[in-house]
């Protein structure tokens, strides 16, 4: 907010000071209302916590407890002397007292004695109802296990008890079954006198028929709330039963809370706060809620009472202080008026002199100026000469490796030249040799044949064993079995040495070769045909051939150049691979690529594989010469060839060949350095 500078201090500070003490008034309110909510939550989160850890520890304690107690009454003689015989009026007159010593002290207000068919012997708290079947799960599971079964059941009636049923055996022979049941009412009682809180069970209404529902509370004398709820009816509370509907009716939700909300109610005008979940019976049905009540009437009059007081003081004390400050500040107000009054007349002869001090500036300001153009110009002419300077070193630099590049290629063509020469005349020699000594070696079998017919025919025994030992002894017969591969071996070993030979003779050759039209769709089948063994059945091969003419170039050194690429993309694939041809013709050129997904090339060595005896392969795999002597014939037609390659993902060789090459050839001396344009995917890769 902008003030004027004449504007009084006092209004200046009090406006801000008032908004603090009101923001501070009302955040110490929030505050203390949030912090008596959450204190207020967590006690109801712990009494809710503390409640459902009483019911699963009372459940457990009560299915014990009703087991102890049915196993003692299946060991009285009496009783089962009078089971065994279905003596009903027996049963009665011993049980009686039992049972009441039972609720008494345990709470248990049900006793059965079931008969074998599945029917109602005795009920010792209702002796005049019997022989009715009995239709509850609890005795079903009893009855198909032969175990004890206990759980929570809901009856016809709306009522909730936990039931025990345990089968009755003497000498291993079922005579029967004892039930025993405590209402869920009882236990409410022992949880409230525990957690000292209020409880309500619900039911829902599709569990129930109305009818025997309405009968069952006015029998019990309970109320009747059957239109309370749209979808639940209270069966059991703890809070006193009113007969008055209408202070039930205060409710102020439709549905009570879940497991997993809290909400806040109205009966006779005590505010609760209610939370609840879940309730299941024994065959896992989920029949309604359990809900646990915390009365915050109290603890919402006393906060009250409480904050009240508070808000008085403090809005007494800001209006003491406010007061107080409206005072103070306008005594400085007056004081600051006779300072302002004096600084303004200084503030006149201090303005003089800064109009004398503004003229020399000015004066001062234009002489820079000049300086500076002075300086600008002095570094745009330094500028322009340096950049020329730098222009002609990069020059200097790139001829100078021009001219060692050069002088190396024409260093390792006379190397290759020298050594495919002095290579191929032994070379020449051992190949003529083998093949003489192959013709003596079948002239040598063809006599040992002879020889040993002869013999056989003249029937000299003796001179016959004579001849089949010492061949033996000499293995004779091993050797000339295995002299015929020996020679397959060295006439394999001579094969390759010529064609390293060949690929040298082919890297140092410089004679202008013959150059026609051709269909390098028909150079690159043809190719392929020639090394279909080296395919096999593992490498699939893709043509993706597009419109191209006929180009003018060597078809035989193009055949090279593919036989080279194919053998690569062959070596790099170690199991299953596919290789893929693409072709196209663009601006007066044609566009072959050969991709495989083999191993592809590191990075590090992409720069150097189309030097002469470079290779990533290992020993004795390649020369170095395959890529070096494809980089040589691609130059020389006066085309390109681009690599681009990822590891683990393969390699793409493109080369770029003009149609027509019928102008001057170019000077195969001239180094072209390979491309560097990879193939880049969008997040940088390089991709085949």
């Amino acid at each position: 907010m902008k003030h004027n500078s004449e504007d009084p201090i006092r209004r200046r500070i009090l406006i801000p000071l008032s908004l603090t003490i009101v923001v501070l008034f009302c955040t110490f309110i929030y505050s203390a209302y949030h912090i008596r909510a959450d204190q207020n939550l967590i006690n109801m989160r712990h009494d809710y916590e503390v409640t459902q850890a009483y019911i699963n520890v009372s459940k457990d304690h009560r299915e014990t407890l009703l087991l102890n107690i049915m196993i003692e009454i299946s060991r009285d003689t009496q009783l089962r002397q009078a089971m065994i015989a279905n003596d009903r009026d027996t049963l009665y007159q011993h049980s009686l007292p039992l049972l009441n010593q039972l609720f008494q002290f345990h709470g248990i207000s049900h006793l059965y004695y079931h008969t074998l068919t599945g029917t109602t012997l005795l009920r010792v708290h209702n002796p005049d109802k019997f022989d009715d079947p009995v239709a509850r799960n609890t005795f079903f599971k009893a009855a198909n296990s032969q175990k004890f079964a206990f759980g929570l059941e809901l009856g016809r009636f709306g009522m909730l008890t936990y039931r025990g049923v345990l089968p009755w055996r003497v000498e291993d022979k079922l005579i029967g079954y004892i039930e025993l049941g405590i209402e869920v009412d009882y236990v409410l009682k022992q949880l409230q006198s525990i957690v000292k809180k209020d409880f309500l069970i619900t039911l829902d209404k599709h569990q129930l028929d109305r009818e025997r529902w309405e009968l069952a509370r006015e029998h019990a004398g309970r109320l009747n709330n059957w239109d309370l709820f749209s979808d639940q009816v209270i069966a059991y509370q703890t809070l006193p039963n009113t007969s008055k509907l209408d202070k039930i009716k205060l409710l102020s939700v439709d549905r009570l809370a879940t497991e997993e909300t809290y909400s806040n109610i109205v009966i006779d005008q005590q505010v609760y706060r209610i939370k609840g979940f879940q309730l299941f019976d024994f065959s896992d049905q989920l029949i309604g809620g359990f809900h646990v009540l915390h009365n915050i009437t109290q603890q919402t009059t006393s906060f009250k009472a409480f904050i009240v007081p508070i808000i008085l003081v403090s809005a007494g004390l800001g209006l003491v202080l406010i007061f107080f400050a409206y005072h103070v500040l306008g005594r400085m107000d007056r004081r600051l008026a006779d300072t302002r009054q004096r600084l303004n007349d200084e503030v006149v002869n201090v303005t003089l002199t800064n109009r004398q001090l503004e003229a020399e500036i000015d004066h001062r300001r234009l002489a820079e100026l000049k300086l500076q153009l002075l300086n600008q110009t002095l570094e745009e002419r330094v500028a322009k000469r340096t950049v020329a300077l730098e222009e002609v070193n990069r020059e200097l630099q790139e001829t100078h490796a021009t001219i060692l590049h050069q002088d190396k290629m024409a260093c390792l063509g006379q190397l290759a030249a020298g050594i495919a020469h002095d290579i191929n005349n032994p070379i020449g020699f051992i190949s003529h040799n083998l093949g003489t000594f192959e013709r003596y070696l079948e002239r040598l079998s063809h006599f040992f044949a002879l020889q040993g017919g002869v013999i056989e025919r003249r029937g000299d025994n003796e001179l016959a064993a004579a001849c089949l030992k010492g061949r033996q002894d000499f293995g004779i017969d091993k050797i000339l079995l295995e002299m015929p591969v020996m020679l397959a071996e060295c006439r394999d070993g001579t094969t390759r040495i010529s064609q390293t030979v060949q690929g040298l003779r082919n890297f140092s050759c410089k004679e202008v070769t013959r150059h026609e039209l051709v269909d390098l769709h028909q150079c690159i089948d043809s190719t392929l045909a020639l090394i279909r063994h080296e395919l096999h059945t593992k490498i699939e091969v893709v043509r993706n051939y597009g419109d191209i003419p006929r180009c003018y170039c060597c078809a035989a050194q193009m055949n090279q150049v593919f036989l080279n690429l194919f053998i690569n993309a062959t070596q790099a694939i170690a199991e299953q691979g596919k290789i893929e041809i693409t072709s196209w013709a663009e601006d007066k050129k044609i566009y072959i690529a050969i991709s495989d997904n083999g191993s592809g090339i590191p990075p590090d060595k992409l720069e150097h594989i189309f030097e002469p005896f470079f290779t990533t392969k290992e020993i004795g795999v390649g020369t170095g010469l395959g890529l070096s002597i494809v980089y040589d014939i691609v130059t020389r037609h006066k085309g390109i060839i681009d690599v681009a390659s990822k590891l683990g993902a393969g390699t793409t060789f493109t080369l770029c060949i003009p149609l027509d090459l019928r102008a001057k050839p170019r000077d195969p001396n001239v180094v072209t350095p390979f491309s560097a344009n990879l193939f880049q995917t969008e997040n940088g890769d390089y991709r085949g």
